[in-house]
């Protein structure tokens, strides 16, 4: 069974080369030309094709043959001694060739699951600079290897830089056909900062307990240390207050608050005064609080306090130029927008002051119509009243020109006229005014005489014309006789 399989494997091998090669080459022997008894002789097997893969020739023979010694040439050869005898007459040698070939190398592989190699349990970074997860994990197929924290998802060994948001617990994760995970606890360090300085209690006067406490954020944990006015103080063990038991004026001053650690320092610094809450001193709008429209507006607000309070403002738009301290708010080229409250809020720690002015838009006065009632034409007796409809802001003034006497209403906007007389008749001119500029408008009023009282009018002439030329006649017959 053995022989069986060799041999197909041979017949298969020989296949297979003569498919590649084509017929396989024989080899041929040389012999030297006179071969003497008792010498040693020289043969040689030369194999005719130089194209072949590796081979050897081996000669072989009933004989001792030694000393076989291949050689380069054109083709491949051996050349063997052999020692002659009476008996190797007609002796019989071959030469055979020996093919040796093999399939290029190819590797195998095996699927294995992932599994880490160097994955550090905690990572330290600095703010602001360069790093990278470097979990590595073998396997096959080799696996990706990525690091996750919430929804975040990080590449191994793709730099970004290090945000002190970044600390916490990732989930590393290597993948091919399985999964492995291994937690990361990261810590981002950076520089000290201090945050506040609180005053404990902020309202304080002379003979108070004070507390002065420095808030800051570092990593690692920052060092604190002080430099105060020199006075009677204490500090807590781990330097971040400072206590007066009784405050007073030789406390006054600043506090400089000052936090270190290995990646650098930083300091803040509270000012200690007796505690002022803000007070609105001057909130006022100029020119006016009424201005037309186009006109350019200055809004002023400002305060006292300790600390100094900040000031913040609430105004009908957006739009409108505020100083840096914010004392001040310009308007330039004032529109209808721009009307409404300006509220000023000044702000420390102690409390708050408020207070807010109006800005309207001024309008010049203009005189809509003077209303007459019943009528402009009268007759003699009858009551008129003429009112005189204006607008304007401010509320303008009212004033009036007539032809004789006549009644006024408390803001003379309404005049009346109480039974009308011919002295009536005429114009009654109403005039408005305001800061900004004034108008007048004309009414005529006619009074009208009824015919009746003409006509008892010139007879009353006729009869008293009569009576008096008859007086005159008698007294001139009197003096005549």
């Amino acid at each position: 069974m053995e022989l069986c399989v060799l041999w197909t494997l041979a017949n298969i091998f020989v296949f297979s080369v003569s498919q590649v090669y084509g017929s396989l080459p024989i080899p041929v022997l040389h012999f030297e030309e006179n071969i003497i008894e008792d010498e040693d002789t020289l043969i040689r097997c030369t194999l005719p094709y130089n194209d072949y893969p590796d081979v050897k020739l081996v000669i072989k023979g009933n004989a001792t043959i030694k000393d076989c010694t291949p050689k380069k040439g054109n083709y491949p050869n051996v050349t063997c001694t052999v020692e002659v005898t009476r008996e190797m007459h007609e002796m019989e040698f071959t030469c055979e060739a020996e093919f040796k070939t093999q399939s290029l190398p190819e590797k195998m592989n095996i699927q294995t699951g992932p599994e880490f190699t160097d994955c550090p349990d905690k990572l330290v970074w600095i703010e602001g600079k360069e790093h990278s997860f470097y979990c590595m994990a073998t396997g096959y197929p080799s696996p990706t290897v990525t690091c996750a924290k919430n929804t975040t998802t990080y590449e191994v060994e793709k730099k970004f830089t290090a945000m002190r948001n970044m600390t916490g617990l990732y989930t590393c994760r290597a993948r091919n056909f399985d999964m492995v995970k291994k937690i990361v606890n990261v810590s981002v360090e950076y520089k000290p900062k201090v945050s506040s300085i609180k005053l404990s209690p902020p309202l304080h006067g002379k003979g108070d307990k004070v507390e002065i406490t420095c808030e800051a954020d570092g990593v690692p944990d920052p060092i604190y240390s002080w430099k105060t006015p020199p006075s009677d103080l204490q500090f807590s063990a781990d330097n971040q207050t400072v206590t007066i038991k009784s405050l007073q004026t030789s406390h006054l001053g600043n506090y400089q608050c000052i936090v270190e650690n290995k990646h650098g320092t930083h300091n803040g610094t509270q000012k200690l005064n007796f505690a002022v809450k803000p007070k609105i001193s001057r909130f006022d709008i100029e020119p006016s609080t009424q201005v037309l429209e186009g006109a350019n507006v200055t809004v002023t607000c400002e305060a006292s306090g300790f600390p100094p309070p900040v000031l913040t403002w609430i105004t009908p738009v957006s739009n409108v130029q505020m100083s840096e301290d914010k004392r001040t708010v310009k308007i330039w080229g004032v529109t209808k927008k721009h009307v409404g409250s300006y509220i000023c809020k000044s702000q420390n720690e102690h409390g708050s002051d408020t207070k807010s002015e109006q800005l309207s838009l001024a309008v010049k006065p203009k005189i809509v119509q003077i209303k007459v009632q019943p009528s402009t034409s009268a007759a003699e007796g009858a009551n008129v009243t003429l009112t005189c409809i204006a607008e304007g802001v401010p509320p303008p003034t009212f004033s009036w020109e007539t032809p004789t006497d006549v009644q006024h209403s408390a803001d003379n906007s309404v005049i009346n006229i109480w039974s009308a007389k011919k002295t009536h008749d005429g114009n009654y001119q109403c005039k408005v005014e305001n800061k900004h500029g004034s108008a007048t408008m004309t009414q005529k009023i006619v009074v009208k005489v009824t015919e009746s009282k003409v006509n008892r009018g010139e007879r009353q002439e006729s009869v008293t014309a009569t009576i008096s030329t008859t007086m005159i006649s008698t007294i001139l017959l009197y003096y005549l006789y």
